[in-house]
Order: structure tokens, then sequence, then C-alpha cells
């Protein structure tokens, strides 16, 4: 570990002497060249930031996750063309241009907002600045508005603004053209994207990213004013296309962010966290800017570079996640809905249309989150070069399922019925029910015991749960109504927060309110028998369902789900942070009986050992497993399948919730779990 952290903090001083070297090579240059002969009266102080490295993201074993990579950025300093004419400034930027041309980087500077189609002197507003709802429309107002110009202003007149503005038909002593009409027209684009970039006072412009070595040497030999370089740090992903849904994206501040983030004390082009575990650990991962203080003449040549504050790097945080089961969970995801789709034999009634789904593993003790995986994933390091693709693909890969998926939990909810039934009286382990394949209690609605009217016979409530009897659960349901059921539910987390720091889906607990509320609807009987056994209006997240049964797991106690592991500081060998439960973390609590939880347990493990897929996929496990599976109607071509489980079944270590969008089977959503716990367990492919 500690050497670790050596080999980061000398990569951090080098970064920032490189840093100083870019700017103080500038000024050797001046003055070995003799340009220090033609410095002029009148010098300026400007101030450079100096980025700080943002801190990495590891896993539970402090393997690396994200770290950064450095690039170098081409940009133009405000300052510096604040003090030029309009000719010079016009020229450093053609030889600029010019000179990433020559390098083969001129493809590096993009024109993010030009609203004008056609090259001048013939410009026309491009078809997609004419949409309201477009963002080239909104920079275009929005920088109209900045540069005090009519907002009904023709594309005629924005073009007379910057010829008149820039001196763009300037002459020179012969009366000849400064700027031919090509090189006038690649001034209006430059200078457009700098004003909808708010080059000014605020903020220098960035010409470039990662640019090459060869273009940096040949504009420092050009020794061209106010164009510098600055150090940048990309994301850099250890395991690219894994833990994409949780790892986060970093971007650039919006505008509708500025006076949040301002506050804060960021720059306006610093780089934070949009997204995932880069967005919620914001705070930790970012780190204090550096500045040098830069000394120059009125020609914008550098005199002194002095080191006012040197940059402190963000924290690194240690998230719960193991990146071993992560990698599990996602493969095992991908490995089941193949599976699923071969054994549908082009069915879409038996899960050929089985395209996505969502797993999660916990230690149900700590509640620490040991993998989360949505399937279809995508990879963070193509991320903005792969969006528009991604946001339009079949499958939504961009939607984290196993957080905001919402999905009926069907007969994965009968563990915690079991546990209510038992816990408020409705019945006793030793009694039984009669299934007789069809539940009549009611004379309108007698649903029956599954698809096919199978009768089950005398049952107690393990043999219930291992055979999944809906009779029998009907009936707790009847027995209990659906407020009692509710009480012990929604402390089991089903319709409630489940406090994950990245947000999430609370999912729906059925009952009368909620039907009132949205389906304008009175509460029956009848729904009372559907909720009991995972259906109705029920809805949960695959987190929930994680959470859920680490509840029943530990007891009864319902804490904080996390992926906050721990927090170091730059530099340090102990944390400086470390995640713990307390009485504040705890969101529900219930008393189960030992007995109470060892008999619904027994059922689980009946549940795997009396099927034969799941008796198998679990098969290699060093320990006996749990489970229970779960078959919910949809409206699609097809039911999702549910699966929930546990090793050792009799005093869990992990728990696993795995959810297959038109999976057909629940049994057959527990080879997910079956290759996370493999993972947990070491089991060798």
């Amino acid at each position: 570990m500690r050497r670790s952290y050596f080999w980061r903090y000398l990569a951090i001083a080098a970064v920032f002497c490189l840093v100083c070297v870019i700017y103080l090579g500038r000024l050797f240059y001046i003055q070995i060249s003799g340009k220090g002969n033609e410095y002029q009266s009148g010098t300026t102080v400007r101030t450079v930031t100096v980025q700080a490295v943002r801190g990495r993201i590891l896993d539970r074993e402090g393997r690396v996750l994200v770290s950064n990579a450095y690039t170098y950025d081409l940009t133009l300093s405000a300052s510096s063309f604040d003090k030029m004419t309009s000719i010079r400034s016009n020229e450093i930027c053609l030889r600029l241009l010019e000179a990433m041309s020559t390098c083969g980087e001129a493809d590096k500077h993009v024109e993010k907002y030009f609203p004008m189609s056609g090259a001048y002197p013939y410009y026309r507003w491009s078809d997609e600045v004419l949409s309201e709802d477009s963002i080239p429309y909104y920079r275009l107002q929005r920088t109209l508005d900045d540069l005090g110009l009519k907002k009904d202003v023709t594309a005629q007149k924005l073009t007379d603004y910057y010829v008149r503005t820039y001196d763009l038909l300037s002459t020179d002593e012969n009366g000849m053209r400064r700027f031919s009409d090509d090189e006038v027209d690649r001034l209006i684009r430059l200078r457009y994207d700098m004003d909808a970039m708010r080059f000014g006072a605020a903020a220098d412009y960035v010409v470039a990213k990662d640019v090459g070595l060869p273009l940096m040497t040949d504009l420092k030999e050009q020794a061209l004013g106010g164009v510098t370089f600055t150090v940048n740090a990309e994301r850099s992903y250890a395991h690219p296309g894994y833990a994409s849904h949780i790892l986060g994206t970093v971007g650039p501040i919006y505008s509708e962010e500025w006076e949040y983030y301002n506050e804060q004390g960021y720059p306006m082009n610093a780089a934070v966290g949009k997204t995932g575990c880069e967005y919620a650990f914001e705070s930790y991962l970012r780190g204090i800017d550096g500045e040098i203080e830069i000394r120059e003449d009125a020609a914008g040549n550098i005199l002194s570079v002095t080191v006012k504050k040197k940059p402190v790097a963000g924290s690194d945080i240690r998230l719960t996640i193991d990146i071993d089961l992560q990698i599990a969970a996602e493969d095992g995801l991908a490995e089941n809905v193949q599976a699923i789709v071969e054994h549908s034999g082009g069915d879409p009634t038996r899960g050929s249309g089985c395209n996505a789904g969502a797993a999660v593993a916990m230690d149900p003790e700590t509640f620490e989150i040991l993998a989360v995986a949505s399937y279809p994933t995508y990879d963070l390091s193509t991320y903005n070069a792969d969006y528009g693709i991604l946001s339009s693909m079949e499958g939504s890969p961009l939607l984290n399922r196993a957080l905001s998926g919402s999905y009926a939990p069907g007969s994965t909810y009968k563990p915690g019925v079991a546990v209510a039934a038992l816990m408020s009286g409705a019945i006793d382990v030793e009694d039984t029910l009669n299934c007789i394949g069809i539940y009549t209690r009611y004379a309108d609605y007698q649903p029956k015991c599954s698809t096919v009217n199978t009768h089950r016979g005398s049952l107690d409530i393990i043999e219930a749960i291992a055979d999944s009897c809906n009779v029998f659960f009907y009936e707790m349901g009847y027995r209990m109504g659906i407020d009692k059921m509710n009480e012990y539910m929604s402390a089991f987390g089903f319709g409630q927060p489940t406090g994950i720091e990245l947000g999430g889906a609370t999912g729906i607990l059925a009952g009368p309110q909620y039907r009132q509320e949205v389906h304008g609807a009175l509460w029956t009987g009848g729904n009372t028998l559907q909720a009991a056994i995972g259906q109705a209006d029920n809805q949960a997240t695959p987190l929930q369902l994680a959470c859920y049964l680490s509840t029943l797991s530990n007891g009864g106690t319902r804490y904080s789900a996390h992926l906050l592991h721990s927090v170091y500081a730059a530099g340090a060998d102990t944390p400086s942070v470390i995640y713990s439960q307390t009485s504040d973390t705890v969101l529900g609590r219930l008393e189960i009986p030992e007995d109470v939880r060892d008999s619904v347990f027994v059922g689980m493990r009946q549940m795997v050992t009396s099927h034969s897929y799941a008796n198998r996929v679990f098969s290699k496990l060093p320990v006996d497993a749990g489970g229970k599976s779960g078959t919910a109607q949809t409206n699609q071509d097809c039911d999702n399948a549910l699966f929930i489980g546990m090793a050792p079944y009799d005093n869990p270590e992990i728990v696993v919730s795995v959810v297959l969008e038109q999976g057909y089977s629940g049994e057959r959503a527990s080879l997910t779990a079956a290759r996370i716990m493999e993972a947990y367990y070491g089991v060798e492919k």
C-alpha cells in the first residue's frame, strides 16, 4: 500500500512540475532567443489554474477501477488575447490552425456550436439551430444575449458583427486584404465557438484536447502569444466495459449547474462527476486546484512564472464492490440471457425475447454491495463517442436496471409473506393447508395455484415455499389482510428507499391507498390474494430484493445499502473515512424469531434441491445454497424470471438477487446467482 501511494504521489508531483516546465520553457525561449530585447513597458500578471489530480476509485481490496491518464490540451489565454489587437490575435489563430493541419491534428478542433451552414460570405442558419429544442439553438440565444445582439438577428447580421468586431476585412499598407475569404470563414467559425464557450476573463478556450508532442513543439517554436498547453487528467478504466453503470462519468459544468458549483469554489472549466460514483462521491474525489502566477510584457511574452499554490490531489475512494464478483455478475447475466434464448427454440412465449436483466450481490450483515450489474451494458472508455448509439439502442443499455428497474417480485415475495404469517400468528410452523389446485374462498374470484390446475395436497409452510404453492399464500394473504401483511413487507423494504448513495427507484408496495390514488379503484379481496404472491401492484428493484433477503438473513435489521467502503487522502496509508452502520442507518427492523427464520430458510433450501436445474447450477459450491424463484406476469410475450438466493442457506454470508426480463421461468435466473456465488467461494470455472 505504501509503495502504491509513493508512486502516485510522485506522479502528481511530476505532472505539476511539467506544467511549470511548459511555462518556464517559454520564458527560456524568449530570453535565449533575444526576445527579451523586445519587451515593452506595461507588464501584467495573470493566474493560471493547475488542475488537481482527481482521486482514484478502487474496489474493496484496493484494486484500481478508475484512475487518471494525462493528456495535454491546446488552450488560448483570455487575458493574453485581451491585450492584443484584433489583427494580431487573428494572425495567431490562423497560425495555430495551420500548425494543427500541418501536424495532422486539424480534426482535434471540433466546432461544437457554429449555427450557420455554408461558407463565408454565403452563410445561412443551419437546420439544427432552427429547432428550438436543440443545443445549438440554446447556445445561439445565450451567445446573442452575451454579445448584446437581438434574438431575431439574421445570419447575415451575425456575420457582419464578426467581420466588423475583429477587422476581418482590414487591409495592409499596400491596400491588400490581410485575410482571404477562406481565412475569414475559419476565423468566424473559431471566434463564434469561443464566444459560445464564453471565452473571457472567467474561462480560457480549449482549442483541442489530447494534442501530440509534434504540435506542442511546433507552437512553442513559433512562440505565439496567448497559446498555452494545459495538463489534463482523463479518466482511465482498468476493466473497460465492467461496472460502468455504477462508476459513472465525469464531464464539464453545465450552465444550469454553474451557480451551485461556483458557490463550491469550482472554476467554470472544471470537470465534475456527472453520474454514478463519480457524482455521488465528488466531494472526496475532487482535489484542490493549484495556481501559477505568470508575468507578461505588453506583447504577451512571459517574463516570470511563480508557483502561488500547489495543487492537492483528490482522495481515493474504496467501494464495497469486489471486482471479481462484479465481473462474474456481468458475465453471468450475459451467459444467462444467451442460455434462455437458446433454450426457447425461437418461441417468444418461452424467452426468445429475453435481452435484459440485472443482478445484485450483498453482504447481509453489513449491507455492503459486493456486485451490482445491469445488462446490457456499455464501455465507459468510449461512452462519449458511443452515446448517440447507446441512447437509442434496443435494450436501453444506459438504464441501470439494478437500481432503477422496477419489477413485480412474483414468488420471490413469498418468503417474506411466510415470515409475516408466522410472526402475526396467521399460521404456525406445524400447521398444514390443503391445496386442491384452486382457491375457492371467493365465489367471484377463484385463482388457480399456478398456470395449470395443480393439486398439491397438504402442505406446511416449508413445503409451500419449496413448491411455491400459490393457494397456500393466497390463504396467508386472506388471513392477515393487506394492512397487516404490508406492515411486515414494508419493514423488509418494499416500497421504501434503499439508502444507496446513487439513488434509485423505491418500487411500489401494493395496497388500497396506491390503488385508489393511481388507478382510481377500490381495493378488493382478490387484490390481497395477488399481492400475497408478489403480483397486484407490487414492484421492486433488484437492489430492494437483495436488501429484503439480507434483512431476513440477519434476523430483521434493514440497513442502508451502500457502495462506499472507505476514503484515503492522497499519499495516506490509513483511511480518513470508514463507512459503518449505526442506529442512524437502520431503515427498518423486525425481531424475527430464530425458528421462524430457520423454517423459511429450510424451505428455500428445499426449493433449490427439489428443482433439477437450480440444483445442478449450484452443485459446484462448497456450501449449501438456498433460494426462491419467481415468475412474474408482464404485458410482454413472456413472463419475467426472478431469483433470490443465499449461501450458506442456514447462515448466509452472501445474498444475491437476479431479474431477467422475459426470462420465462424464475428457476432459469438461478444461473447468474450461481456464477456470482462461485466467484465468491473461489470455485474454478
